[in-house]
């Protein structure tokens, strides 16, 4: 079975099959949520609500694969943060936001360990919640980034 593709972009994250844009995007989330460098518990839960609401307006997505494609920077960052370089699990993707929200919580951040602006966060943010709520196994990096219809 073929994986389809998504992509968190700025403003919006698209799926290939189906063919969905959902209305979260990493900047638009750290822009409307994040008010401190690091974001705050609170500040987190709230997006994450706007994150929900967003997937369940797409119930189309429920019924998706349980392996994509994405070609996004972040999630590039993300699979160096969790040590890994061509695919990441959902078990990677809660290891990483584990950390972070360690860190928020007021564990010490290794210089390097990993990025702390808003947008970072965001992206980590909305992919965490797809993971969970799509029940999303294995997300395998590409180089091309796929067409997306409008």
């Amino acid at each position: 079975m073929n994986a389809e593709s998504f992509s968190i972009g700025a403003d919006h994250t698209r799926f290939t099959g189906p063919a969905v844009t959902l209305p979260v995007g990493y900047r638009s989330l750290s822009a409307r949520y994040f008010h401190h460098s690091l974001p705050l518990a609170t500040e987190v839960e709230k997006a994450r609500r706007d994150i929900d609401k967003a997937i369940r307006a797409a119930p189309q997505l429920h019924n998706s694969t349980l392996r994509f494609n994405c070609a996004d920077h972040f999630l590039k960052e993300i699979a160096s943060v969790a040590g890994e370089s061509a695919r990441l699990t959902r078990q990677n993707i809660e290891q990483v936001f584990n950390r972070v929200a360690a860190v928020a919580a007021g564990s010490q951040r290794l210089p390097g360990e990993f990025p702390t602006d808003g947008e970072f966060i965001g992206y980590l943010l909305i992919l965490r919640t797809l993971s969970e709520q799509l029940n999303i196994q294995d997300i395998r990096l590409t180089l091309k980034r796929p067409d997306f219809a409008i």
